[in-house]
């Protein structure tokens, strides 16, 4: 019982990633979101436009927050990775504070000056 009961909760999990959108709603099929370059506060108000920026799509929630860490029943998903330190989050997004919101949200700041968002390749 304990192995079916792990069995049906991995492939619910499995289930919910696979079921991630885009940000215009369209479903991601077999392409994996990443995250994307670094982009700079006075460059960009939304992930959307970070995205754009770089010929991708935002998607709502699909980058995992720790990727070193990320099992089927243990993935924080986020949109947003935002750090102060621009060389430090550049080279490695897991430094980083991550946000779950919307795409076309406008990104708070607060004291950070480097945002890298979750985005995947429509073509």
């Amino acid at each position: 019982m304990r192995l079916l009961n792990s069995t049906l909760l991995s492939v619910t999990i499995l289930a919910g990633c696979s079921d991630r959108r885009a940000n215009d709603g369209d479903d991601l099929g077999d392409a994996t979101p990443e995250w994307s370059g670094c982009a700079m506060k006075d460059e960009v108000q939304t992930c959307a436009e970070v995205c754009a920026t770089q010929g991708t799509v935002c998607v709502v929630g699909g980058c995992p927050a720790r990727p070193d860490f990320c099992e089927p029943d243990n993935c924080e998903l986020a949109t947003q990775v935002l750090a102060i330190n621009a060389e430090a989050l550049c080279a490695d997004p897991s430094v980083g504070t991550f946000v779950v919101t919307t795409c076309d949200a406008t990104i708070d700041w607060l004291f950070s000056n480097t945002v890298r968002c979750c985005c995947v390749d429509q073509d």
